[in-house]
């Protein structure tokens, strides 16, 4: 395929951009990927690799820069399903429309579309690429159809912790996983080797969108990856229309340029608000789309942290395992909380001595979806990097509402490990405010162009063929990990591409994978 002019140019290869690359390209059209990362080997674990991804800046409390931002989900082909713990989750109803429990200085939180709009979507994403979960076993499930594989057994944390629950009359449920429990689509069931969350999965059973969607269709020359390609600008042809990327080779020190009929964004809600504000020139120049100073706004990490603590080991058993078996949706929505919402709560085991002296350690992660806030934002530093690329600076301070719902989560993970016979529970902070695996928003979608940057189909305001496809679309980052809402809405957004873009040829007969089912 030709570098220098294809159909669609897609920045980023991770949960948005492989299923768009996936979509596109077997419709026939003509679709460069640029990934600034590589591919993640055997073994590989996001502790090794993350030392060499560029930090972005913050802005110390004394004044000036730190290096201490963490601004990628994983720089890698895949993306962050390459290293994730495999849980997917869908938003839930409330938060796709959580106005009445934002607060005054917050931003819109309302989404242009409802989850109604995204349920075929969800439903083909799972079907492309394996989910298995439990069907309507979660109370907040916003209406899920049959599951395409069982759940995952419990752990021996997750059956105990499962237990706890109930003794205090919650509601517990498997964690939905896009790890094989039974063989699906060629690949294997997953054999419970652990420690799987930040590492690559050995034998292909949890879901690697680099191995599934991208690696098949490069194989068969219907789709050209450049790894190690970092995006620099996108370039108007005229005023409103984008004619060009350009982007860097690493490896070669070389600047490419490749036209493209459409340009989908899919860096990560970090990375692609700040590609877009690098995107300058006559019409744009506060950056492309950053008509009304919106582009890096809105910047959510959502709020979490965990709590551990041990019990007696209950005796021989498999201790390995998904990083989690069970979750808790029963103080999502809950009047004690600030503000009335809450967020998830679900076993998060430890990458290493789960066992230790004959005693079980037992841990919870909880997490909430934060305010929208114009004050949290990605700009450009005035700074650059050692390829004179302005340097990324995120702005991040959690809002007094947050702390105190991130707090109350906290409380009922510690009833619940109390439950379960932990007498020292002991606090970790997840320390998402330096950046967290979960980025949403600075690309925010809506009705009105002067409070978001995208629409309803994720097409910048300001240019009728650049399109967001990562969690920068989020005007609300939700309470669960937002890895299957990514992936639903960007096929959804796809289809629409492909509608703007007219007839292409199609490169197969055979029916699309992920086929929308209405």
């Amino acid at each position: 395929m030709d570098d220098d002019a294809v159909d669609v140019c897609i920045v980023g290869s991770g949960a948005g951009g492989a299923v768009a690359a996936h979509f596109l390209s077997r419709q026939g059209y003509s679709v460069l990927v640029l990934e600034e990362g590589g591919r993640v080997g055997p073994g590989d674990s996001l502790k090794r690799l993350e030392k060499m991804w560029q930090p972005a800046l913050r802005p110390h409390p004394d004044g000036g820069l730190t290096n201490s931002g963490r601004p990628w989900t994983a720089q890698a082909l895949g993306g962050g399903t390459t290293l994730f713990g495999g849980i997917m989750f869908r938003y839930r109803i409330v938060d796709f429309d959580a106005g009445k429990h934002m607060s005054s200085d917050a931003l819109d939180p309302g989404w242009p579309i409802s989850y109604r709009d995204l349920h075929p979507y969800y439903e083909a994403v799972e079907r492309l690429v394996g989910v298995a979960r439990a069907d309507h076993a979660d109370p907040m499930d916003p209406g899920s159809g049959p599951a395409v594989m069982p759940p995952h057994p419990y752990s021996v944390q997750g059956a105990l912790l499962d237990r706890a629950g109930r003794s205090l009359g919650l509601r517990p449920f498997p964690t939905p996983l896009a790890i094989n429990s039974v063989p699906y689509r060629g690949r294997p069931p997953c054999h419970r080797c652990g420690p799987c969350n930040e590492h690559a999965c050995p034998t292909g059973a949890r879901m690697d969108l680099a191995a599934m969607l991208l690696d098949p269709l490069v194989a068969d020359g219907s789709l050209a990856v450049r790894p190690f390609s970092r995006a620099l600008r996108i370039n108007l042809a005229r005023c409103g229309v984008a004619g060009s990327v350009e982007w860097l080779d690493l490896r070669r020190h070389a600047r490419r340029t490749t036209r493209a009929r459409a340009v989908v964004v899919a860096a990560n809600a970090v990375q692609s608000a700040a590609l877009l504000l690098r995107s300058t020139g006559r019409g744009a120049p506060a950056g492309l789309g950053n008509g009304h100073d919106m582009v890096g706004r809105g910047l959510s990490f959502k709020v979490s942290g965990y709590r551990w603590g041990s019990v007696p080991a209950p005796g021989p058993g498999p201790e390995d395992g998904p990083f989690s078996s069970v979750a808790f949706s029963d103080h999502y929505l809950d009047p004690r909380i600030p503000s009335g919402l809450g967020g998830i709560i679900y076993e998060a085991n430890p990458e290493r001595d789960r066992v230790r002296d004959g005693r079980l350690t037992l841990r919870l992660h909880f997490l909430a979806g934060d305010q929208p806030r114009a004050r949290n934002r990605v700009r450009l530093s005035a700074g650059q990097d050692a390829f004179g690329v302005p340097r990324v600076v995120m702005d991040y301070v959690t809002h007094p509402i947050d702390e105190s719902r991130r707090d109350h989560l906290a409380a009922r993970a510690v009833d619940l490990l109390r439950a379960a016979g932990v007498t020292a529970v002991h606090a970790e902070p997840s320390n998402y405010h330096l950046g967290s695996r979960h980025l949403h928003g600075g690309c925010r979608a809506g009705q009105d162009p002067q409070t978001s940057v995208v629409d309803r189909d994720g097409r910048v305001h300001e240019a009728e063929n650049v399109y967001v496809v990562d969690g920068g679309f989020f005007p609300f980052a939700g309470g669960v990990n937002p890895t299957l809402t990514i992936q639903a809405n960007s096929l959804r957004i796809a289809e629409r591409i492909a509608a703007h873009l007219g007839t292409a040829a199609p490169r197969t007969t055979t029916r699309p994978e992920g086929e929308v089912h209405r």
